[in-house]
């Protein structure tokens, strides 16, 4: 297991998107009828791997946060999609970051090469600003405030209808590993990522990759008809909360970036929280180990607000070695592809695809699914 991370603190996930201008911010927030402050109006600038962000101060004192991607990544409808998910959720009571519409009435702008959107800034902490997935919570207490907030958008989603989104890059996607074969399943899935196959030809991946997938799968089929479809946030982790300060410790207040999100099921979407945060992947010593207590916190809370069924549990287990695959092998598209980086395309493919897949074959591994089918 690498110790170099695939977020931000890595040198292939830093700013490979030109940082947004002040010339930029005064040519698009017409559009959302305000104008950016007079002097210094960018206050922040993000330092994620897939787009460009900023917090701007408005020439009325508020301010808001702008966010601009590569049209290859995300386009007006590709965010519509997103969007129309926030806001359903925001009008089921949950606290969510929902976009700004503009003028017009859209929430998503596109231009020749680049998408925007926009959102208000709350009154909530941005208390994970800075870190990256793969990381614990500062303290159980977080941990377990998280899996409430989870709890309820699940809860809030239960009546979201909405087809499954079309394959755009970089997304929890669960559909292509459905199938009950699973190589039939994902290989025409992986064969339509654009650059992919350019990278590592699907014998790779017939090679390199089923065969740690397969026993997995074989566990995950029989229950797939029990795993009820939901809409899930598909990236959760405490980076992408905003927290509310109680005294000496913080709560999950607010879930904000929809850009993973897809339908999936409640099950799956446990598994991404579960592999974002409580197993220590970017341990220098290439020997992850979990955070137990915190893991456990999280998912009693989870459950005192959604009770999950026995069968649930399972699904849980059983989908935790396989969640990451769609985004690894998309992630290895947009480095390849996109970025022009076959360094980091590696990265993505050895240490974060086949990595990840292997560490759940290991003892540590073995105890971790154990751990989750009775708890």
């Amino acid at each position: 297991m690498s110790a170099r991370p695939l977020g931000l603190e890595s040198g292939y996930n830093g700013c490979v998107w030109p940082p947004l201008t002040e010339n930029d911010i005064a040519a698009l927030l017409p559009r959302w009828g305000v104008r950016p402050a007079a002097r210094d109006p960018i206050l922040w600038h993000s330092r994620r791997p897939f787009s460009a962000s900023a917090i701007v101060a408005l020439e009325d004192g508020g301010r808001l946060f702008l966010k601009r991607h590569g049209r290859a990544l995300r386009s007006a409808e590709t965010l519509t999609e997103e969007h129309l998910f926030a806001r359903r959720l925001a009008g089921q009571g949950l606290p969510v970051s929902a976009p700004l519409p503009m003028q017009d009435g859209r929430t998503a702008l596109a231009t020749s090469d680049h998408t925007y959107e926009a959102f208000p800034l709350y009154m909530e902490e941005d208390a994970y600003r800075g870190l990256d997935s793969w990381r614990p919570y500062h303290s159980t207490a977080q941990a377990a405030s998280s899996g409430t907030l989870l709890a309820r958008l699940h809860q809030a989603s239960e009546s979201y209808r909405a087809p499954p989104r079309h394959n755009p890059p970089l997304i929890s996607a669960r559909h292509p590993l459905l199938h009950e074969n699973l190589e039939e399943g994902l290989i025409p899935w992986a064969s339509a990522q654009e650059g992919l196959t350019e990278a590592y030809p699907l014998t790779a991946l017939r090679r390199d990759v089923l065969p740690l997938l397969a026993p997995f799968h074989e566990a995950l089929h029989p229950l797939l008809p029990d795993d009820h479809p939901l809409w899930g946030h598909g990236d959760w982790h405490g980076a992408n909360l905003l927290w509310h300060r109680e005294g000496q410790d913080i709560t999950a207040g607010r879930a904000f970036d929809f850009g993973m999100c897809d339908l999936t099921s409640a099950a799956f979407d446990l598994a991404v929280a579960i592999e974002r945060s409580f197993i220590s992947w970017l341990d220098p010593e290439g020997a992850p180990a979990v955070h137990e207590e915190q893991l456990l916190t999280f998912l009693h809370a989870y459950d005192a607000r959604r009770p999950r069924t026995f069968i649930e549990k399972q699904l849980t287990a059983c989908w935790l070695p396989l969640c990451h695959v769609t985004f690894a092998l998309s992630e290895v598209a947009y480095y390849s592809h996109i970025l022009g980086s076959r360094e980091a395309a590696d990265i993505s493919w050895q240490d974060y695809l086949i990595g990840h897949a292997r560490w759940f074959h290991t003892g540590r591994g073995q105890a971790l699914l154990t751990l989750l089918k009775g708890t």
